[in-house]
């Protein structure tokens, strides 16, 4: 709901009264926010910390993440979830185990599957600027929302 609702309020604002115009959105913006935290996920195992400006903790954490939910539930090995189950979320930062696991992803290849991912999230958005205008929404706004986010490094 991080881009949903500041949307949302500026058509209050406006005097927008039309729930289909607000579904129209909605559907958009989250599809763009489940992007935003898959893509915060990927930044806290891969970026390295001088240019994220902090030190990934998701698997000492033991975070639901858009990585640890494809390596474990859909790209996983007997050998992979076996290694997860004993590490993820028991080791320390900066570990050898945390190491593993993020190479485990490299091995799965969810890096590859992430920018298949982004890539495929850019074309979906791409298709919502037909329905965006036709709701008499300006397509700009969710363009710029979109630029601000797409590929981002930290």
């Amino acid at each position: 709901y991080s881009f949903y609702l500041p949307v949302a309020l500026s058509m209050i604002v406006v005097g927008e009264r039309d729930r289909a115009t607000y579904d129209t959105a909605r559907e958009v913006l989250l599809l763009m926010g489940v992007y935003f935290q898959a893509q915060d996920d990927y930044l806290d195992a891969f970026a390295c910390p001088e240019e994220l400006g902090k030190v990934g903790t998701d698997i000492a954490d033991k975070k639901c993440s858009w990585l640890f939910a494809h390596a474990y539930h859909e790209m996983s090995t007997p050998e992979a979830k076996t290694y997860l189950d004993k590490h993820y979320g028991k080791c320390e930062v900066g570990s050898e185990e945390e190491q593993k696991i993020k190479d485990l992803y490299k091995e799965l290849g969810l890096q590859e599957l992430f920018r298949k991912y982004e890539a495929d999230v850019q074309v979906s958005l791409m298709e919502y600027r037909q329905k965006i205008e036709a709701a008499g929404l300006p397509w700009s706004i969710f363009e710029r929302f979109f630029a601000l986010i797409h590929k981002r490094r930290k």
